[in-house]
């Protein structure tokens, strides 16, 4: 916007257009989904792939238990946020862009839900039940469980990501 000649606000539009800079909502959207996606895989792949291998191979179960105590709290929390925010970016690109921006957006809400149950129903029980010898067969099945939903979440996350650069060249129109 221009006062007097003078810019004021930042770029005009001309400027913009010869700078390349895109401000669009659509591409706003973009932004926040590539870089949500990539934080909550990467951040889950990492975690599960090295921090955790390396904390029950090195030290006692016990010990590398009450470790990674501390830090799934942190974990859960993180990625449910994560989850929330690249589904709503998804969401918003999706609006009229087709099926397959529909489906990613339908397993990352998939993946979300996953994360939040984790999060809000079995992380719970299973601190409660952490060191309880009488409730070891409940321990595991949770335990289990949270393997399975954690992996919802790595393969939907790597599928999507794998399939990001496919599904950001076909969105068919500007969000």
């Amino acid at each position: 916007m221009t006062f007097d000649g003078v810019s004021v606000g930042g770029m005009e539009e001309s400027e913009k257009r010869r700078s390349g800079a895109d401000t669009t909502p659509g591409a706003l959207a973009t932004g926040v989904f590539v870089t949500a996606l990539a934080l909550w895989v990467g951040s889950a792949a990492f975690y599960s792939g090295v921090v955790l291998p390396v904390l029950f191979i090195n030290l006692a179960a016990t010990e590398a238990g009450a470790i990674a105590a501390l830090v799934f709290p942190w974990y859960f929390r993180v990625g449910c946020v994560l989850g929330v925010i690249v589904t709503a970016a998804a969401w918003r690109l999706a609006r009229g862009a087709g099926r397959w921006w529909q489906l990613a957006t339908a397993v990352l809400a998939a993946m979300t839900a996953s994360q939040l149950y984790s999060t809000l129903v079995v992380f719970p029980e299973v601190a409660l039940l952490r060191g309880n010898r009488d409730q070891l067969e409940r321990f595991a099945a949770l335990h289990q469980l949270s393997v399975h939903l954690n992996a919802v979440v790595l393969v939907g996350g790597i599928l999507i990501l794998c399939g990001s650069g496919l599904l950001l060249s076909r969105r068919e129109r500007p969000a």
